[in-house]
């Protein structure tokens, strides 16, 4: 399913950790890496040449790591401003995802703050994966995806998008077997008591409609969590509380889902999920 993936890397220990993270897409069909790092020259006009000759040690180091794996490896080092450069590089590489880190310096220090990774949400046509780095000692990190696909969270907010990346989510199960959790989020303001029931009762339909289907794709275990709150707070608390390995959202939703891709909401949700995230936009 993603057999093609550009995988973003700034040259960090970071980075270093984000490269592991491939052997486990190995798993969905990944066979194929376009390791990008991008020259961001704005500030240092003439040093290009400096900076190509300092990245490539590190990136046939990385190279060399992947294809030991059984993965083949194109290199590139584009110049240019970080999330355009590297969605036109997915895009001339027609690639099938995206994957950046969450950690960092550079570009993956910018995906959970927001510039980079909510620059590529907005344009890119490309899943993007934005996987969660965590700080060692001694300057190493090691990334949170070993056991990416053993639980799987699918928080919807039954929008087209939503319905795409439920397209995703089935091939995903199929193909590792992990179980599933759909979950939607009620926000707590119905003051009205037969409104809040029957908008309870409509997303229950639902989401049992979404089970369904989801077994119809392939998936073994499917389970429903409806629960009222607010979207990122409920989300964040799920998957740390019930320990899922992985969330998968729909990125250019309605409700709730627009509001934390769009909003403040979105660095909370990258930042302290704990699990990697991937994002399905509706164009893909």
């Amino acid at each position: 399913m993603f057999r093609k993936m550009l995988v973003c890397t700034d040259l960090t220990p970071a980075s270093e950790a984000l490269v592991d993270c491939v052997a486990v897409l190995k798993s969905v069909g990944t066979e194929e890496v376009i390791l990008t790092h991008v020259i961001h020259v704005a500030n240092t006009p003439g040093l290009e040449d400096i900076l190509i000759r300092d990245a490539r040690p590190v990136l046939e180091r990385q190279k060399n790591r992947l294809e030991e794996r059984g993965i083949r490896v194109v290199l590139e080092m584009p110049f240019g401003l970080p999330a355009q450069t590297l969605d036109e590089t997915a895009e001339q590489h027609d690639v099938c995802a995206v994957l950046i880190g969450s950690h960092g310096k550079g570009i993956i220090q910018a995906a959970t703050l927001g510039s980079v990774s909510a620059q590529l949400l907005q344009q890119t046509r490309r899943p993007l994966l934005l996987a969660r780095m965590e700080l060692l000692t001694e300057g190493k990190s090691e990334a949170v995806c070993r056991n990416m696909f053993d639980r799987v969270l699918f928080p919807t907010d039954f929008s087209e998008t939503a319905e795409r990346a439920l397209d995703y989510l089935g091939k995903i199960a199929l193909e590792t077997g992990c179980p599933v959790t759909l979950m939607h989020v009620i926000p707590a303001k119905d003051a009205d008591a037969d409104a809040a029931r029957r908008r309870e009762e409509d997303a229950g339909y639902l989401l049992e409609a979404k089970k369904r289907r989801l077994e119809t794709l392939g998936a073994a275990e499917v389970a429903i969590d409806l629960v009222h709150g607010e979207a990122a707070e409920e989300i964040i608390g799920r998957t740390k509380a019930e320990n899922f390995s992985l969330v998968i959202m729909g990125s250019q939703g309605k409700g709730f889902l627009k509001e934390i891709l769009l909003g403040s909401t979105a660095n909370e949700v990258a930042r302290n999920s704990g699990a990697p995230l991937l994002f399905i936009p509706a164009l893909c």
